[in-house]
């Protein structure tokens, strides 16, 4: 979760890379444009769906309803602080599954020479997540 502009793409592009550099596989690419994707891997035999969307007024809602309806053991998106995303987020999600909302470190400055830094570590915070969680 994060205000417009300050690296949940970013982090969620470095947490694809992560996963697949630890093995994940592809196994459905959704949609994959030069700043967005949607995909579903398999890792460790646990789906993990991937979503960069996280914009109002966005495919977001389509995208996480498909990777629900997928049976994702684990899915991952971005959302805004607050409105639109975040309530969909929570919509769609229901009962089926839990939600953390993690706030990733991020400085206002995008030239800031630390913003790279702090978007691996917020893509490893995830991953540490996603092991934790299942594996």
């Amino acid at each position: 979760m994060a205000p417009q502009g300050r690296g949940k793409t970013s982090t969620i592009w470095r947490v694809d890379e992560i996963l697949q550099s630890y093995g994940a596989k592809v196994v459905k690419e959704l949609f994959v444009d030069k700043k967005d994707f949607c995909r579903e891997y398999l890792f460790r035999s646990h789906t993990i769906g991937i979503l960069s969307l996280g914009d109002p007024g966005s495919s977001q809602p389509d995208y996480l309803q498909a990777l629900a309806a997928d049976n994702c053991d684990i899915i991952v998106c971005a959302s805004r602080f607050k409105g639109a995303t975040c309530d969909e987020v929570s919509n769609i999600m229901g009962n089926t599954y839990e939600r953390y909302w993690i706030s990733p470190l991020y400085e206002y400055d995008r030239m800031h020479p630390l913003v790279t830094e702090m978007h691996e570590l917020n893509a490893k915070f995830i991953i540490k997540a996603i092991l934790f969680a299942y594996i």
